[in-house]
């Protein structure tokens, strides 16, 4: 009797386990079914899905690191004084420290006047800052000298050399033995014949002298106008020339003007 009632519950619990999975698989297969219509729904219907969210195996860049200052070290400079070689940072970036050195030891081992001057592509000049009194540029970067080291100042110009007379030495003469050569000779000129006051006749010539030699045209005006004036005396001044009588029978009669000789002879 007690084994009968034993197999009867187990036949019993085993048809609930299988009522229970039997509805299990219907519940299942509906599911499936209405999760693919669903997606399937969201792929082609008008409102589709959003996109998932970038993989975390790609994050984003970092940002870029802040660049400092770099002191590349200690240099000498031509005014035998030492500086540090700074490499600045900046928004464009920063110099090299191999760089830097090649630019300021060329800058500094040539004696300048203070004045900006282009060495290697940089501009280097001094600044009014007392703790990076020189500095050298390029598009942004720079390089300074933190300490007193400075380009050696070039040398100031060699004096005029100052002569003095030795009271000692007697003074030099220079002597020739070519003598100088003779001013040109200007010759006289017949201009022509005068008629004086009188009726008679005069013979002009344009003298030469020193001064040079007056043109017969105005020669010959002005020894007419001379000629032919009537005054109270010998003395006559005829457009500027001073004419006068003299006592030498062959040219007794004479103008001058600006060393320049007019001569009546008489025919």
């Amino acid at each position: 009797m007690k084994s009968t009632r034993v197999a009867a519950t187990t036949v019993a619990a085993l048809a609930v386990i299988t009522g229970l999975s039997g509805c299990g698989g219907d519940n299942d297969d509906h599911a499936a079914s209405t999760s693919s219509t669903t997606t399937a729904a969201k792929l082609t219907g008008s409102s589709a899905a959003s996109l998932p969210p970038p993989s975390p195996t790609h994050p984003p860049a970092p940002a870029p690191a802040t660049l400092d200052d770099v002191n590349c070290g200690a240099v000498t400079g031509g005014n035998g004084a030492t500086a540090d070689v700074i490499a600045f940072a900046s928004a464009a970036g920063r110099p090299g420290c191999t760089e830097a050195f090649t630019v300021v030891a060329d800058y500094l081992g040539v004696p300048r006047t203070g004045d900006a001057v282009a060495v290697d592509g940089w501009l280097c000049e001094p600044q009014p800052d007392a703790s990076v009194p020189h500095i050298c540029v390029n598009q942004g970067l720079t390089i300074g000298l933190r300490g007193d080291a400075a380009p050696a100042s070039p040398p100031p110009p060699a004096p005029s050399p100052i002569r003095t007379v030795d009271p000692t030495k007697p003074p030099v003469t220079t002597t020739s033995n070519v003598p100088p050569e003779p001013p040109p000779t200007v010759e006289d000129v017949n201009c022509g014949p005068v008629t004086d006051a009188g009726g008679g006749s005069r013979t002009v010539i344009a003298v030469g002298t020193a001064a040079g030699r007056v043109g017969c045209t105005e020669a010959i005006d002005v020894a007419t106008t001379y000629a032919t004036t009537i005054a109270p005396s010998d003395a006559v001044t005829v457009d500027g020339w001073d004419c006068n009588a003299q006592p030498d029978a062959d040219t007794p009669s004479v103008c001058a003007k600006d060393g320049l000789v007019i001569a009546l002879r008489a025919n």
